[in-house]
């Protein structure tokens, strides 16, 4: 039932309706400046012909398409293998320090994948210790006279991606086997069928919805990756974007790879929302949930030894790897850059925080007080951009800001000024806009969490006692959401510190963030010089684990 309250006035009411529809249009800008970019040159006639987009059509732009989609299927294979069974172990078994493990299975998601990427070539490489070890012990003398695998591959890079994204899929498979239903497993052991049997046609299958989404999360990050597959020297679509702009001095082109590289996140959407519709649900609410299995103690071990290897690689060895490089290179880790790009990385951080968690505020309290599909439709548009890679959306935001600055700077030539050069485009501003449309969605979805949970009883006591909207919001939306707020603006502040792609192509000259700052030493074959930054960014990035903790019970 939806409650009326005592109207605003006319005029503020229509203000901020107008206000909330400017902001979703501009936030749904930078894929209309891509398709413009992108068709524009068909139609309007220049002199200048720009066919770097034909050649790399005619030359490499299959071998991207290709690269990406396989470093894309390789990181879904290896997220899988990392994920399913450990969900399964931690939902379906009981054994000591479970509640310990299930939680240190997330932490590699605060290792950006770069960094591990770094490491783990630089400790299997040729000349690194592993292999050079091996050479001393059995007394090869080349390469010939051994295999060894090739860190710096498909395959390396997939492993890489795969460490740092398995989390996403096994969050949503454990949550999903730990409400699977009783009654059918029960029905299929009086049938006789053997527990892997039940797994494989009951209990994973029951799970799909789960597994499509986490998946589909793990394919557009790693579609969307620039460190990992550039230091590995793989071309990708991600890749081919960059270089367009910053190598061939190419937006057309850019645009162009941007719109190709959209299409394929929008496909595997449209593939996970089209495999949900075709499958049918049952309200499985009063089944009675599966009852823990006790686990051996052989099991047990195995279990702890199989999810350590893993949290192992994932996480622990490259975090000692860095605290040993931060030991070793202590001078340079204390280097006055890293306070300085630490500093300005957080303000920017800071800022797009503030912004995106008001805007989010904003959109809910807009459709919880006038609910209808305008509002909703303004909603959904403002959490768009999480699902555009960060350099495709430097590509669509550096379009529209670089007109606007010529725009600007032709109008101030003509008043008789002097021109004020790049006050959009080549400032802060592109950064902070970038972070506000990439991660609204993360706000928006704990505004809204929060605003499900406030019961629309309050709002009809408020509005009995003659409450205004703007009353109802500060006195009890807004206490009863702070902690919502908290949680929003930390999870958007640390994504923004954590931004690399959009960072590395929208940052001021001479300015770095703590992201593009690590990046920087990593592709340079020097992050031991940056080990202190990028330790900073993995203390950061795992505030959302300690925040998931306090916000979600794991049985």
């Amino acid at each position: 039932m939806n409650v009326k309250h005592k109207s605003s006035p006319p005029i503020a009411g229509l203000l901020i309706s107008i206000i909330t529809t400017l902001i979703s249009l501009i936030m749904l800008l930078p894929i209309a400046a891509l398709i413009f970019e992108s068709f524009a040159s068909h139609f309007i006639s220049s002199s200048e012909v720009d066919s770097t987009f034909s050649d790399l059509a005619e030359t490499v732009l299959t071998h991207y398409i290709f690269n990406s989609l396989s470093i894309v299927a390789g990181t879904l294979m290896f997220a899988c293998i990392f994920a399913i069974a450990p969900a399964w172990w931690c939902a379906h078994y009981e054994f000591k320090g479970r509640k310990i493990l299930q939680w240190l299975m997330i932490f590699p998601l605060a290792i950006p994948a770069y960094i591990s990427a770094y490491i783990y070539t630089d400790t299997l490489d040729y000349a690194g210790p592993v292999q050079s070890g091996l050479r001393q012990l059995f007394a090869w003398q080349s390469p010939q006279d051994y295999w060894f695998f090739d860190i710096r591959s498909h395959w390396g890079a997939s492993l890489m991606l795969g460490l740092a994204l398995y989390p996403y899929i096994f969050l949503l498979l454990r949550n999903s086997f730990e409400n699977r239903p009783h009654n059918l497993a029960q029905a299929a052991q009086i049938m006789g069928a053997s527990k892997r049997k039940i797994f494989w046609t009951i209990q994973l299958p029951l799970a799909r919805p789960a597994l499509a989404i986490g998946c589909t999360l793990v394919a557009m990050e790693s579609l969307a990756d620039y460190g990992t597959v550039q230091l590995f020297a793989i071309s990708t679509l991600t890749t081919a974007i960059y270089d367009s702009w910053l190598v061939y001095g190419s937006l057309t082109s850019a645009a162009k790879i941007s719109c190709l590289t959209l299409l394929f996140v929008i496909t595997l959407v449209a593939l996970e929302k089209n495999n949900r519709k075709k499958q049918q649900h049952f309200d499985s609410r009063s089944a009675k949930p599966c009852p823990k299995e006790k686990a051996s103690r052989i099991k047990s071990i195995f279990i702890w030894l199989t999810c350590g290897s893993i949290i192992g690689l994932g996480f622990v060895f490259p975090l000692i790897t860095l605290i040993g490089y931060c030991i070793d290179y202590w001078n340079e880790n204390m280097s006055p850059a890293i306070l300085t790009h630490s500093q300005s990385t957080f303000i920017l951080a800071t800022i797009a925080a503030i912004l995106a968690t008001g805007l989010a505020i904003l959109f809910n309290s807009q459709q919880r007080f006038t609910p209808n599909k305008k509002n909703q439709a303004k909603l959904t548009l403002s959490s768009f951009g999480y699902a555009i890679p960060g350099t495709v959306l430097a590509i669509g935001i550096l379009i529209p800001l670089s007109q606007l600055d010529i725009w600007t700077n032709q109008l101030i030539s003509q008043l008789g000024f002097e021109k004020v050069g790049l006050i959009f485009s080549g400032t802060s501003f592109a950064l902070v806009l970038a972070f506000i449309i990439r991660f609204a969605a993360i706000s928006n979805g704990s505004i809204q969490a929060a605003y499900k949970h406030i019961p629309p009883n309050l709002d009809a006591a408020s509005t009995m006692l003659k409450g205004s909207k703007l009353r109802t919001f500060s006195r009890i939306h807004l206490p009863m959401m702070k902690p919502a707020i908290i949680s929003a603006f930390l999870l958007v502040f640390i994504e923004c510190v954590k931004e690399l792609p959009a960072s590395l192509l929208l940052r001021p000259f001479d300015f770095e963030t703590l992201a593009t700052y690590v990046y920087q030493f990593a592709s340079d074959e020097q992050l031991e010089h940056a080990a202190s930054g990028a330790l900073l960014i993995i203390i950061v990035s795992l505030l959302p684990i300690l925040l998931l903790s306090r916000s979600q019970k794991m049985n």
